[in-house]
């Protein structure tokens, strides 16, 4: 019997993901676990859409959140015009509708940027999302000027009486106008996308996008259009990323101009390298880390743009694959390193060199993080007094004190982790 193409651990992985989605509203059903659970199937489904050019044709886009601000404002529109008549319908179909706003325009775009990859390909998508995002104050009816346009999900309430299946029953209702009911439905996409784009990695015009990447000239030389291949999987993307933003619309309720920001853009880009980009379930681990960055810990430290820079220059340094093929690669590592030091008896100096490292790199870290918030207090005082900072009950007169622990922390710890490394390498 042939072996299936998709390995049994990556249908676990699904059948898990599916299980723990569905049941998380269940258990956490308050309103910020459902708003935080909405905004990463959102994310996710984006950053999957954005790694089908990156991760798998190979193509750097600076414009992609284009397509996604496209999507939402056609959600937006289409719920204000057919909400109020057709209910509950709208909502159901309104991500397909956004999607095919997000595929016509990608159409388009293929048209002009398949034909070149690499540096040409950015620069073009970057001046289309530039152009798109500079254009559209110029037209206030289609997309609202500054304040942009908003839309009610639950205009329209469907019944259905449950007596005909079940006697003496009460009838259920739906509308989406609650947290719990639009969470769902955002849920029931996101499932259907991330499936789809999961079996189009490993679909025959995946494995020619990956081979678009790797070798172009190759490819021709076997009878395939490399610039086919790339229109293909541009117009897919541009399809799920504006998906991703009718989930949006249809979750905040409004689309602006911000959503075809560069900045924007630019965040879909560091999140999806931070998780990986050639790891499937890199983006989705990139998301989940967004939503939890600009979500919670901006509510803690005013500094959370900072360690998001940090985060991606250690990223590129340390675990270019990603952090969380970099993080497998690491504990694989350490388990080999447990399995050699059993072998050879030496158990003892292996985990006494293992608690020295998690010391030290919890000593430098402790104290990186000492210097950076007092380095924001210092600076800006009335904003980190008005937030819930780490350290806001510091008074003025332990600010030396603490900023001189903050940088021997920070100096022992860096000196240890570079002692054992050189200790390392002799052994070796």
């Amino acid at each position: 019997m042939p072996r299936s193409p998709i390995k049994w651990s990556s249908t676990k992985t699904v059948i898990c993901l599916i299980a723990a989605s569905v049941v998380f509203p269940i258990f956490l059903s308050s309103s910020a676990a459902l708003n935080f659970l909405s905004q990463v199937c959102i994310t996710m489904v984006l950053g999957l859409s954005f790694n089908l050019l990156l991760g798998q044709t190979g193509l750097l886009s600076f414009g992609h959140a284009v397509f996604s601000g496209l999507g939402a404002f056609a959600a937006i529109h289409t719920l204000n015009r057919f909400g109020p008549s057709y209910g509950i319908f709208t909502a159901l179909g309104l991500p397909l509708v956004s999607g095919l706003a997000g595929l016509s325009f990608g159409i388009l775009v293929a048209l002009i940027s398949s034909k070149r990859s690499g540096l040409t390909f950015s620069m073009l998508s970057m001046a289309i999302g530039e152009l798109l995002f500079v254009g559209a104050p110029v037209f206030p009816e289609i997309f609202g000027g500054e304040a942009g346009i908003s839309g009610d999900r639950g205009l329209g309430v469907t019944c259905v009486h449950q007596s005909l299946f079940i006697p003496d029953s009460r009838s259920w209702c739906l509308s989406f106008g609650p947290t719990i009911e639009v969470s769902y439905l955002i849920l029931v996409w996101t499932l259907l996308s991330t499936g789809a784009m999961f079996f189009l990695t490993r679909s025959p015009l995946g494995l020619l996008a990956k081979a678009a990447r790797d070798n172009p000239e190759r490819l021709a030389f076997l009878s395939y259009d490399p610039r086919v291949v790339r229109f293909l999987m541009i117009c897919l993307s541009s399809f799920f990323a504006g998906l991703a933003g009718g989930l949006s619309a249809l979750h905040f309720e409004i689309a602006t101009e911000e959503a075809f920001s560069p900045l924007r853009s630019a965040a879909i880009l560091l999140f999806v390298y931070i998780g990986g980009v050639n790891f499937f379930w890199g983006p989705i681990f990139g998301a989940i880390l967004a939503v939890m960055m600009s979500v919670y810990l901006s509510e803690i430290t005013p500094a959370w743009q900072f360690y998001l820079g940090l985060l991606f220059i250690c990223t590129v340094i340390l675990m270019p694959e990603g952090l969380l093929a970099g993080i497998g690669r690491r504990c694989q590592h350490a388990l080999a390193s447990w399995e050699e030091a059993r072998s050879t008896q030496n158990t003892k100096a292996y985990l006494t060199r293992f608690a020295i490292k998690m010391c030290a790199f919890t000593l430098s870290i402790v104290g990186l993080l000492c210097l950076i918030e007092l380095s924001y207090r210092w600076r800006h005082p009335i904003e980190t007094n008005n937030l819930d900072t780490l350290f806001r009950s510091f008074s003025e007169s332990k600010f030396i004190i603490a900023s001189t622990f903050g940088a021997i922390s920070t100096a022992c710890g860096i000196w240890l982790l570079i002692r054992l490394n050189k200790t390392k390498i002799r052994q070796c």
